[in-house]
Formats: C-alpha cells, structure tokens, sequence
C-alpha cells in the first residue's frame, strides 16, 4: 500500500513532464494519405485514394466500375500517348536550339548540300537522351515502345496482342500531334522542320534506310527488353543509344508525321516512311524469330550466370587468404 501512495503521488508530476503535442500535428496525423503497395513493406495491399473524411475519389470509383482488361488497356495507351509526347516534345525542341529555320539545316559545301555535322549531334543526343529518360520511366507501364514499327514488330512476335498494339499505336500517332503542335506554338518561327530526302538522295534510298535504321532500333529492343535477362533493367539505355546512332544517320521518324500533320506539309514520297520502318520491322521480325528458333542462348548459355560465378569466384580467393 505505502509503494501504492507513493506512486500516485509521482503521477501528476510524470504527466506535467510529458511533451504536448501541437494541434497542427494532431490534424496532420488524421489524414488518410495514399500509400503505394511496394512501399512501407505493404506488399499487394490495394491501393486506393481517400480523402481525410475516408471517402473515396471519383477517379477510384470510375477505376472499380471498370473492368481489368479495359482498365489495364487506357493506362497503357496513356502511358505510349504521354511518352511519345513528351520524347517528340523534347527531341524537337533540342532541334530548335540549333535552328529556327528549316532551310539553315543545310550547309553548302563543295557544290553541294549536306547536313551540318554539329547541328546532327545536337538533335542525335536530345532524341536519345530523351527516348532513354521516357523509356525508362514508361518501362513498366506499356514497355515505353513509342514508336508504331516497334509495337507493329512486337506484334508479330506475340509480345503485343493485336487489339492492344493498334491502340497503342493510335496513342502514339495521337502523342506525336500533340507534341508537334505544342512545339510549334511555343517555339521560334520556322524551329519544326519536316522529314525530307537529301538533294542527292533517291526515294528507293531514303526507301532502303528507313529500313534499316529501323531494324536497328527494333532489333536493340527485342534484345534488350522482350527478351529477360539479368540487363533488362538497363534496355532503356541501349535502347536510347541506338536511337542516338541512327539519328546521326537520319532525323526523327515520329516527325515525318507529326510534324507534317501540324504543318500540313506532306512530300510526294511521304509513304516511304511509312512502308519503309514497316519492312524494317518485318526484316527484324523475320531474323528475331530464326535466331530463337535455332535457340540462340546455345551459343552462349552461361552469359547470364556470368556475374554471379565471378561473385562466388571472388569470395573464394578472398576466403583463402
């Protein structure tokens, strides 16, 4: 009894020394706010937005009255339409820091026209660099194609069912306007320039090299990310880097129709580029599938182990000594 007292009389004295807790942080701590599932170690909780009343958002009830197949489809042609956008918008506007006038694009050397070397780098880096950033972040969602002669491609392949792939495409098409369009208000007179053959340059040739140019983009792709490997986490890289390198050949696929859409100028040999990266894809699908069929990983089955066989090698020696 005495330790009982003794006690109740140190109670009041504890609790004057406990800290008050601010009424700001009291209303903070009543907020529902929304947590992603991989986060906090929640595992496939489901994921919802609420307000702090508990209610849901109509963004989440419109989402629930929809059913997975249609819901999963708009996300990822959301996801192909604003990543195309936002590559489009940044490679033409790494065009425009170099020009603001289609005709400057060339330089007059020797009697004739050719493409300045300098002004080619800076739109290989910010295409590239562009494709690798959006690539990446979309990577997840629809796998980042932004292009229709990739997805056409992936869709031979059975990688893309075909309802999907033809809405992606649209999407992408859509994304390219749009992107076009916004550069061309915001940016100085004259900085879009349409998709054009060079002076010396015949229409079976510029024909030939949108073909081949695409089947360098389309066969990067198919290694780097429709096949799973240890390095499918980095495709985007490789993948930006072949974008790179086949635009210090040629210009901006997306912008021969974006752009002359916006412009509303269209070459007489316009349709070689689209039947162009259409055999490109075809030639690339054709090679894809007899490499896979003659089992490709044969030749060198041990390249994915690699990493981790120098690991336990090193762990080794280190053990010994």
């Amino acid at each position: 009894m005495p330790s009982s007292s003794a006690t109740d009389q140190h109670e009041p004295e504890n609790r004057d020394h406990q800290p008050q807790i601010p009424n700001w942080r009291r209303r903070i701590r009543g907020v529902k706010l929304p947590v992603l599932p991989v986060h906090n170690s929640q595992g496939n909780r489901d994921f919802s937005l609420t307000t702090s009343k508990g209610h849901v958002h109509l963004l989440d009830q419109f989402r629930e009255k929809l059913p997975l197949p249609i819901s999963t489809r708009l996300i990822s042609m959301l996801s192909e339409f604003v990543g195309t956008f936002l590559f489009m918008l940044i490679g033409l506007g790494g065009n425009s820091t170099i020009t603001n006038d289609t005709a400057v694009e060339l330089q007059y050397e020797g009697g004739k026209t050719s493409a300045d070397p300098d002004k080619v780098l800076v739109i290989a880096v910010s295409c590239g660099a562009s494709i690798t950033v959006n690539a990446s972040t979309f990577f997840r969602i629809s796998g980042g194609l932004f292009n229709p002669a990739v997805t056409m491609a992936m869709m031979i392949v059975r990688a893309v069912p075909p309802i999907d792939g033809f809405l992606d495409m649209f999407s992408q098409m859509a994304g390219a306007i749009l992107a076009s369009a916004i550069a061309y208000g915001l940016l100085p007179p004259g900085s879009l320039a349409t998709v054009e053959l060079g002076s010396s340059t015949t229409i079976t040739q510029g024909l030939f090299i949108e073909m081949f140019i695409t089947s360098q983009v389309v066969i990067s792709v198919f290694m780097l990310a429709t096949e799973k490997n240890k390095a499918t986490f980095i495709a985007p890289i490789g993948i930006g880097l072949a974008v790179f390198a086949c635009i210090l050949v040629n210009h901006i696929h997306g912008r021969a129709f974006g752009v002359c859409v916006v412009l509303g100028s269209f070459p007489s040999y316009h349709w070689i580029y689209w039947l162009g990266p259409a055999l490109g894809a075809l030639l690339t699908t054709a090679f894809y599938q007899l490499i896979r069929n003659l089992e490709y990983w044969t030749v060198n089955p041990d390249v994915d182990d690699y990493e981790t066989k120098a690991g336990e090698m090193i762990r080794d020696v280190a053990s010994r000594v």
